[in-house]
């Protein structure tokens, strides 16, 4: 494990060997990660390879059930819009109560959803 002069340990081993690692990224993305690396007075791969051990990565199925949330939220959200044009509709307003009802629920599960989502 090698030490810098900040004082970050990076490297897996003491013996761990290195290769080159190609990526292709906008230019802005490149600027911006020599522009902080710079600030830290790091060389770039430095600079990588400690967002990469100390970052965050993103979870596949987080991603995959915030997705499924915002189809169901999607739904709910097409047949509100199907509600309120049957109440705008004179032929249908006869169970008025009803879809009033109907809409109320509707609402408050694109509410809760919605709430779900953001927490995720």
């Amino acid at each position: 494990m090698k030490i810098d002069r900040t004082g970050f340990k990076y490297g897996r081993g003491k013996n761990e060997r290195t290769a080159a690692f190609n990526l292709y990224m906008p230019l802005s993305v490149i600027k911006d990660i020599k522009r902080r690396a710079e600030k830290l007075n790091w060389k770039y791969g430095h600079y990588v390879a400690y967002v990469y051990e100390n970052v965050a990565h993103p979870d596949p199925a987080k991603i995959t059930a915030i997705d499924e949330l915002k189809k169901i939220n999607h739904d709910q959200a097409r047949l509100g819009n199907l509600l309120n044009a049957g109440l705008a509709d004179m032929a249908v307003r006869a169970n008025h109560g009803e879809m009033e009802k109907l809409l109320h629920a509707i609402r408050d599960t694109q509410t809760e959803l919605k709430a779900k989502v953001m927490a995720l």
